[in-house]
């Protein structure tokens, strides 16, 4: 059996998790050809998707929602991957995830969280039509070797903690900042590494300065996947304290290079590594209350002195275990 399926977003960008995932398909499924599609193209693809697409796959809400309204005369089996907490959603997105929930034929949480946080009168619009897929990283991923440290002028010598993260509210950045205050107190050789950008970036920077910490955090920027890739390779330590996650990709990257890694220890990295039975220690992962600052201070100073740990392969969070997973869901839909 053979179908194509689009994959539905509000704007096409390289490097976002849609992107890798069609990426991917391509390269490995013998079965599903994937297209990613913004939904501003959606009304010059339409007679393409009536006669050659078997499924939509949606990623983002808006998009979803706005697919949804034409299925009525294209009537294509449709998919919706939730990739974030309904607890931060605005009450428009929430209104049409509602509606999204009602006419899509499957629904795949990343993160069994995201399941358990939706209000009981959602949960009852997907009873036995969701599941739970664990995110997957490519753990075989080919990047370009780059001198990053030379690129941004970070010292070698320097103890480097990396913070890949959108400048939002859910991923912390404040109180992260606040919890290296006393650590680069007592040992200014540590840095921290901040690549992003978002609305918070005035905030973030107005922080930084009432601290008098602008020698030791350095703001890269929005950066790309292989200098991600890098950073994982050669960084002392990994940091994501979010407070609300779907599944972080960046997360699973940092395990899959073998970075020591001190992530928030809420459910949506704690699940993970309990739904495959895995030890944190021996994937270098040290939890954190993420609303306790003094707390993530002493688990940031606990995982910069842990030995490295160099014997997991990642295989659990392969995206080809994840993409075998999606097959069967479409093949089912397909033959329905």
């Amino acid at each position: 059996m053979s179908m194509k399926t689009i994959y539905l977003v509000n704007g096409v960008t390289k490097t976002s998790i849609p992107w890798r995932w069609a990426n991917y398909f391509n390269e490995r499924s013998k079965i599903n050809e994937i297209e990613l599609l913004s939904i501003r193209n959606l009304r010059a693809k339409f007679f393409e998707i009536k006669n050659e697409v078997q499924i939509v796959h949606g990623h983002h809400i808006k998009a979803m929602a706005l697919f949804l309204l034409s299925n009525v005369m294209l009537r294509k089996k449709t998919v919706y991957t939730v990739h974030g907490s309904y607890l931060f959603l605005s009450k428009t997105n929430a209104k049409l995830l509602k509606f999204i929930f009602k006419h899509t034929d499957k629904i795949i949480f990343v993160n069994k969280m995201l399941y358990d946080v939706i209000p009981d009168e959602m949960k009852s619009l997907i009873t036995n039509k969701y599941e739970v897929i664990l995110n997957g990283v490519e753990t075989d991923y080919r990047y370009i070797k780059s001198d990053v440290y030379q690129k941004f002028n970070i010292n070698e010598t320097d103890i480097n903690c990396f913070h890949p993260a959108r400048f939002v509210p859910e991923k912390n950045h404040l109180r992260v900042i606040s919890a290296f205050k006393p650590l680069i107190d007592n040992n200014p050789k540590i840095k921290l590494i901040l690549a992003g950008d978002g609305k918070l970036k005035e905030q973030i920077n107005a922080h930084i300065e009432a601290l008098n910490l602008q020698n030791n955090i350095i703001c890269l920027g929005l950066i790309e996947r292989d200098e991600v890739y890098n950073f994982l390779e050669r960084c002392d330590l990994f940091l994501m304290p979010s407070v609300s996650e779907g599944l972080n990709i960046a997360f699973l990257e940092a395990i899959s290079m073998k970075t020591k890694v001190v992530v928030s220890d809420i459910e949506q990295f704690v699940y993970p590594l309990q739904a495959y039975n895995l030890n944190p220690d021996a994937l270098n992962v040290t939890f954190v209350n993420p609303l306790d600052e003094r707390e993530m201070s002493k688990g940031i100073a606990f995982a910069l002195e842990k030995e490295k740990q160099l014997g997991y392969d990642g295989s659990d969070f392969s995206l080809e275990t994840m993409m075998k997973r999606y097959e069967v869901i479409y093949r089912n839909l397909v033959v329905l």
